[in-house]
């Protein structure tokens, strides 16, 4: 997908309520650190994320199996690192609506049934697609 997608796709994310970009318990991050306060030696990052296939583009799986209370801020999450990093976020879901559609992201739906293996389709779109990693929607909800 390319960068015109991803401004699209922000261009369409408008949260409920405005920001309170003053708000008293925003505290300055220390220098040196990044999210979540890692140390300067903290984990490196992940050479599977960035070790792009021919395309350049690494995709990720963002597990949604409830409905988020703020899947806007999670979809601005998302598209932002997808236009900032190249790292492509799909959506692996069991629900009809996972709040993600709207905003024009990749879904892919898995549909229970006699039979059926939720682990076996994780692990056939993660080859399909070549998921660098597969992390919980209400993680990335988590970061901020």
């Amino acid at each position: 997908m390319t960068p015109e997608h991803w401004l699209a796709v922000l261009s369409r994310i408008a949260p409920g309520e405005p920001f309170n970009l003053d708000a008293d318990d925003a505290a300055p991050m220390p220098p040196g650190q990044g999210l979540a306060g890692w140390e300067a030696g903290g984990p490196p990052p992940s050479p599977r994320l960035w070790d792009r296939a021919e395309t350049g583009a690494s995709y990720i799986g963002i597990r949604v199996d409830a409905t988020l209370a703020d899947a806007t801020r999670t979809a601005l999450r998302l598209a932002s690192a997808a236009l900032e990093r190249g790292v492509t976020p799909i959506i692996l879901t069991t629900l009809d609506a996972s709040g993600f559609e709207r905003f024009g992201f990749r879904v892919e739906r898995f549909l229970p049934g006699p039979g059926a293996d939720r682990t076996a389709w994780e692990a056939e779109m993660t080859a399909f697609w070549s998921l660098a990693l597969v992390i919980d929607a209400s993680d990335v909800a988590a970061l901020g």
